[in-house]
């Protein structure tokens, strides 16, 4: 008796699916087909986002080398190029890159023009913003006047800053410059007491801390 009433359980069971397949079946078969396009599209986006990502990284690095043979003017088209078709980070760190061929090819207006763009620009990402005031203002310390030049770097030199090291030291060598050995002092003061700041700026500084105690002596004596 057991068995007749486990049978027509299952025939019940099996009648129950089949009205819902009837039903719903459809809409089953075309979630299935769904699923499967959107994993095979997702699949194809990210291989081709990575062709795309090894291709820019060939371009860079054909750029680099371009650099690297002293062709200034043709590093700095090929890294425009690449600033122009590129995604992700690559635009702005070519950008980047295309500024400093500028500087190190001699147009150094030029180059504090296209880095001052780029941290100007708000795609620029953060650090390289930052990184591209700096370049900047190595450039400015003998482009313009004081008080200019202050104004821009200041803020860079702020505690907390990334870049407040060699801001400071801008800051001091400007001061230097200017004839300010009180100023350059308190800037060089400033980066000896910031416990982070680069034994390898601490190396330049001295030498400009030497310069700066030479100048405050023959104002003293005069």
């Amino acid at each position: 008796m057991a068995d007749i009433f486990n049978e027509i359980d299952e025939e019940l069971r099996r009648e129950q699916i089949h009205k819902l397949w009837d039903r719903y079946g459809v809409l089953v078969l075309v979630a299935a087909v769904a699923v499967v396009v959107a994993v095979a599209g997702w699949r194809g986006w990210d291989h081709w986002q990575s062709i795309r990502a090894r291709a820019q990284g060939d371009s860079y690095a054909a750029a680099a080398e371009i650099a690297r043979s002293g062709d200034a003017k043709g590093a700095e088209e090929a890294f425009l190029a690449l600033a122009r078709s590129g995604s992700g980070g690559y635009p702005a760190l070519a950008s980047l890159r295309a500024a400093a061929t500028l500087a190190e090819g001699g147009d150094a207006a030029a180059a504090l023009k296209a880095f001052d763009g780029l941290a100007a620009s708000g795609s620029t990402p953060a650090l390289l913003a930052d990184i591209a005031k700096i370049r900047a203002a190595y450039l400015a310390v003998d482009l313009e006047d004081r008080a200019v030049f202050e104004a821009r770097v200041t803020p860079l030199a702020a505690a907390g800053r990334p870049y407040r090291h060699q801001g400071r030291e801008l800051l001091a060598l400007s001061a230097w410059k200017a004839g300010d050995a009180v100023a350059a002092g308190r800037w060089l003061a400033e980066i000896d007491a910031d416990p982070e700041t680069p034994r390898s700026l601490l190396e330049r500084t001295a030498v400009l801390s030497a310069l700066v105690q030479a100048q405050a002596t023959s104002g003293k004596a005069n």
